[in-house]
């Protein structure tokens, strides 16, 4: 069998794409052809070798006629694959083209939760708003969503929502983690404990993720004004930047670090490397993961891997990767007094803390790529 998975440019990696790169490693182990296919409008970062970069006349900015224009030009050139997986509404259309030509079949993945439940009074709250270029895509998405052969999500959280707001059930396949890389690394820990100026004493949170209102940093940012005003030793390293390639942190989240005070007191890694990212979280105690409604959280898993006890918003799919108590505390939607109550507990209690990270750490041998490369085959077949 041959695979696609469709973006419209070449991603920048984040969770979604992540995703993609782990499942396409895993099915090509199984001697499965798995390709990610893109516009070619910048070079892939990294794992080069899984690309499959077009070259033709494609928008910076798609609108719903680029996308439909462009969509036939990716279309005709997908003739040498048995299924087409759009990873995004905008390639929804050249996946269904490609249907129409070459007989493929088409299974979307489907990252995000349905657009009708981000226009809801609990999405709204999360997202805040869905721009107009959303709106289109979802128009799109409508047009040609019953052409599809087979639907996948990342949580079953987001199964259950398109089951009540677009009437399919789309197989749930929470996601692995490479666990030759993510793992307990002593060295590293001391390597950039001591690179970050960090002592013993001092309790280091992390949080890993890209910009956004979703993503909460200023919850994690007001948490940290607290606990440092209760004279707790602590510090937090950030990773967010505008485009993920600039050295500085998003405008909005450095603003907030500021008026708070709090330039001291966190780190900046917004474009972090593999090998920087490993490092970041082995030198870390507590992996503090904000976001409201996260889809699934691959950074909280890759953290669990290296055993590190996570702090997160009870919502979303996060609580099938996270039990309460066990692998980390959860805390109320969007409650700063409860993920400060939640934090203090763990910088407290030492042993809590690592005695949750080896919780954390056995949790994680459960995700693994293999398997899910497994269960979308025999999805697929």
């Amino acid at each position: 069998m041959r695979i696609a998975h469709l973006w419209y440019f070449v991603p920048i990696f984040g969770g979604a794409e992540t995703w993609a790169l782990g499942l396409s490693k895993a099915l090509r182990s199984l001697g499965v052809t798995s390709d990610i296919v893109c516009w070619g409008t910048e070079k892939p970062r990294r794992d080069k070798e899984f690309f499959q970069v077009l070259k033709g006349n494609v928008s910076s900015s798609p609108d719903i006629i680029d996308a439909l224009m462009n969509g036939a030009y990716m279309a005709d050139r997908l003739g040498d694959y048995d299924l087409v997986c759009p990873h995004h509404s905008n390639v929804l259309f050249p996946s269904v083209f490609s249907k129409s030509l070459y007989g493929n079949q088409v299974a979307c993945i489907l990252h995000s939760p349905p657009i009708e439940w981000q226009l809801t009074e609990a999405g709204m709250s999360s997202y805040r708003s869905v721009s107009e270029k959303n709106q289109q895509m979802h128009t799109v998405w409508e047009m040609f969503m019953h052409y599809s052969d087979f639907f996948f999500t990342n949580s079953v959280w987001n199964q259950k929502l398109y089951e009540k707001y677009e009437d399919i059930s789309p197989t749930p396949l929470l996601g692995g983690v490479d666990h030759d890389v993510f793992k307990p690394d002593k060295r590293l820990r001391e390597e950039f404990r001591e690179k970050l100026k960090v002592d013993d004493e001092t309790v280091l949170l992390f949080y890993s993720s890209a910009a956004g209102r979703r993503k909460r940093h200023e919850i994690l940012l007001r948490g940290l004004k607290e606990l440092t005003r209760r004279k707790y030793r602590v510090k937090c390293i950030l990773t967010c930047s505008k485009d993920r390639s600039t050295e500085n942190f998003h405008p909005l989240v450095g603003r907030i670090i500021r008026k708070l005070g709090l330039e001291k007191d966190v780190f900046a890694f917004p474009a972090t490397s593999d090998e920087e990212i490993l490092g970041l979280y082995n030198a870390s105690d507590i992996y503090v993961h904000p976001a409201n409604n996260e889809h699934l959280g691959m950074s909280i898993m890759e953290a669990m891997a290296t055993g590190k006890p996570v702090v997160a918003q009870a919502n979303g799919g996060v609580p099938e990767i996270v039990k309460d108590g066990v692998e980390g505390l959860l805390f109320k939607t969007d409650s700063v007094e409860h993920m400060v109550k939640c934090l203090e507990r763990l910088i407290i209690d030492e042993e809590l803390r690592e005695n949750m990270g080896r919780q954390a750490m056995t949790r994680a041998e459960g995700f693994s790529w293999l398997e899910v490369a497994k269960k979308f085959l025999q999805t697929v077949s």
